[in-house]
């Protein structure tokens, strides 16, 4: 019987002969390991590939985020409002600024609900965040036309949203290379400010503050403004320059296999799909004993207690106990998708 894992990790045979060409070069002092070539090739590759002006290369998503609060001013007292069901990545770098973080209920496709972003702001909210759960875009637009009409910054956590259709509109999009993302690097990401002046601020803040490309014609520089080690390193712009050759068939795969999910009724955007079950721990178990894991994964982030205790949320409280994640990856075949879909239908009609 055939396993089928939830999550798979895809590294091409390019980005395995780049990283060896960095290593062996580095070796001769001829390459860098840390922030160098391949990091600028990345940028300007990532930047092209999806239409952005440009694109500053981080160490994950989580610094693109915490990057973005930053260059957007959060501080003690104000309110961002983002949807309850997501990373806890999303919110923690808030509190890490003494602000809130308020949530937002969700809509039945699990993506957050843009009329209760709208009854949450107050006078106090000083940004709003869209999370693409599971690389679902919807809400997408309504959340652009609410930020302007309310004069709010608005951050796309697009971790989970990169091969979508419909992503990077933000004022500040925060894409992550992690592990088991369609488009990895081993672990990295990036940040993508629309304004100009943001973006070379981002770079400055990425590396301590410096103005790196100055620092390195005049050496030491003068820093105006406390920055973080966030910045990518040469062996990880490797992995990823190599997988994003490789992208477009990761995301006409997952397409095919998505449209098989689609057609046994089952929502299936680009990074996984889901289901739902009232009885979601007997399922998760039934399609254990068959070879394929599936899982919950994401939680609703008003059960931590650093987030400021569990509320109300009717969607989400109807909804936390029956959402389970399918397997939605290079490493999934139509024949396994339609056999995930056949152990499903068993299982609902002998319930």
């Amino acid at each position: 019987m055939k396993k089928i894992s939830l999550f798979k990790s895809y590294v091409s045979m390019r980005s395995i002969l780049e990283v060896c060409v960095v290593l062996l070069k580095s070796n001769y002092g001829k390459a860098y390991l840390s922030e160098g070539p391949q990091v600028k090739a990345f940028e300007e590759e990532f930047a092209k590939k999806f239409g952005f002006e440009h694109a500053s290369a981080v160490n994950s998503g989580s610094s693109a985020l915490d990057l973005a609060y930053e260059l957007i001013g959060i501080s003690s007292g104000d309110e961002v409002v983002m949807p309850v069901l997501t990373h806890p990545a999303s919110g923690l770098p808030v509190v890490h600024r003494k602000a809130k973080v308020v949530f937002a209920d969700i809509e039945e496709d699990l993506n957050v609900s843009v009329e209760d972003v709208r009854r949450k702001i107050t006078s106090q909210t000083k940004a709003l965040v869209f999370v693409h759960f599971g690389g679902n875009n919807r809400g997408l637009k309504e959340m652009l036309e609410l930020a302007r009409e309310k004069g709010l910054p608005l951050i796309e956590d697009a971790a989970q949203a990169v091969g979508s259709e419909f992503w990077g509109k933000a004022d500040f999009t925060c894409v992550s290379l992690q592990a088991i993302k369609t488009l990895t690097s081993g672990d990295g990401g990036f940040l993508v400010c629309k304004d100009e002046e943001m973006h070379k601020k981002a770079k400055r803040l990425r590396w301590f503050g410096y103005d790196r490309e100055l620092k390195q014609k005049l050496g030491d520089t003068d820093i105006t403004e406390p920055g973080f080690k966030y910045h990518m390193s040469d062996i990880t712009a490797a992995i990823g320059r190599g997988n994003l050759r490789a992208l477009d068939w990761l995301v006409a795969h997952r397409k095919k296999i998505g449209a098989v999910y689609m057609r046994h009724g089952i929502s299936a955007p680009i990074w996984f799909a889901y289901t739902l079950s009232p009885k979601r721990a007997e399922l998760i178990e039934f399609m254990k004993s068959h070879g394929v894991h599936t899982g919950d994964y994401h939680y609703r982030n008003d059960k931590y207690s650093i987030f400021g205790g569990r509320q109300a949320l009717p969607v989400m409280d109807r909804l936390e106990s029956q959402y389970l994640l399918l397997p939605l990856h290079h490493g999934v075949s139509v024949g396994d998708v339609e056999r995930i879909c056949a152990l499903l239908k068993q299982f609902n009609e002998s319930k």
